[in-house]
């Protein structure tokens, strides 16, 4: 069964664990979690690939930094 790739805002897909704690909980696995940004990106990754690698960025100056240093032949 494949599940539908949604876009979901931060806010939507985290509860508190509970009112004396600031981590809080991931509804679509149950992780319980400090940071919740950057376990957003977990499941939903960046929309910049690199062409080269497996390497994928949420930002578009990171993959030119990341081209710039792991691919230094494409002269970017």
């Amino acid at each position: 069964m494949a599940r539908e790739l949604k876009t979901y805002r931060i806010a939507q897909i985290f509860e508190k664990v509970n009112s004396l704690d600031e981590r809080k909980r991931c509804l679509l696995c149950g992780k319980v979690v400090c940071n919740v940004r950057n376990h957003y990106y977990v499941h939903f990754p960046g929309k910049y690939a690199c062409s080269l690698c497996t390497a994928v960025y949420t930002r578009s100056d990171t993959l030119l930094m990341h081209c710039r240093s792991k691919h230094p032949e494409l002269n970017v």
